[in-house]
């Protein structure tokens, strides 16, 4: 983990200096800066920067980073017509290399959901507040177990934050919610985090086997 984290910050020290754009419009999302400067509990494969601004057009980023990194960076997915995003690997002056991802949001984010960077002073990251109402919300809009896994290091850390979890759970699709969860079986939830070596799959489990009780539990007084 403290290799991951300096690789993080090398990489955003190298943006920070060379991509003001990025500083100027975009925050660090993800899983990468609250495993940083929060959680420590796993290391991510890339990057993630969100506009501030829904549908910000992303083109004038890349363009900057391609003119001022153009020896470092390697575009992977280029953005579409619409400039949402764009997909690249990123050289660190030591040789080591960091997926970067910078994706147009679909609404405003608000500047209670952001909050200063202690790696990167300059840039604004999520808070992790939001950061479990996105995961939970990952829950029932796609399936991965790292999701779980990352729930459980919120709350395990900070279980103070289970009545926040419980109430972004009802605003679900308790149905569809229940869906994804009962989709997973231990076997499948060990099989999918296989690629994360730092992550325990029981944790996940005990994430989806805590939810349903809570479904089952408002399902008995509604």
């Amino acid at each position: 983990m403290k290799n991951y984290r300096q690789r993080v910050t090398k990489a955003l020290e190298l943006i920070a200096k060379e991509c003001p754009r990025v500083a100027r419009f975009c925050y660090w999302a993800g899983t990468s800066a609250i495993s940083v400067e929060e959680l420590g509990h796993r290391s991510s494969y890339d990057i993630d920067f969100h506009t501030r601004e829904a549908l910000h057009d992303v083109r004038p980023i890349l363009a900057e980073i391609r003119n001022n990194l153009s020896d470092r960076f390697e575009i992977l997915q280029s953005p579409d017509e619409f400039g949402s995003g764009f997909r690249g690997v990123l050289r660190l002056p030591d040789g080591d290399r960091m997926m970067i991802e910078v994706l147009s949001n679909f609404e405003d984010v608000p500047d209670y959901d952001l909050t200063d960077s202690t790696t990167m002073p300059s840039i604004k990251r999520i808070t992790l507040s939001k950061y479990l109402e996105n995961k939970i919300q990952c829950v029932a809009e796609r399936i991965e177990a790292r999701d779980l896994a990352d729930i459980w290091a919120v709350l395990d850390k900070f279980p103070e934050m289970g009545d926040a979890a419980f109430g972004h759970l009802l605003k679900q699709d308790a149905l569809l919610i229940a869906e994804r969860l009962l989709s997973w079986t231990d076997e499948s939830v060990e099989d999918d985090l296989s690629a994360y070596p730092d992550v325990n799959p029981d944790h996940a489990v005990s994430i989806r086997d805590l939810f349903l009780r809570w479904l089952d539990h408002q399902k008995d007084n509604t």
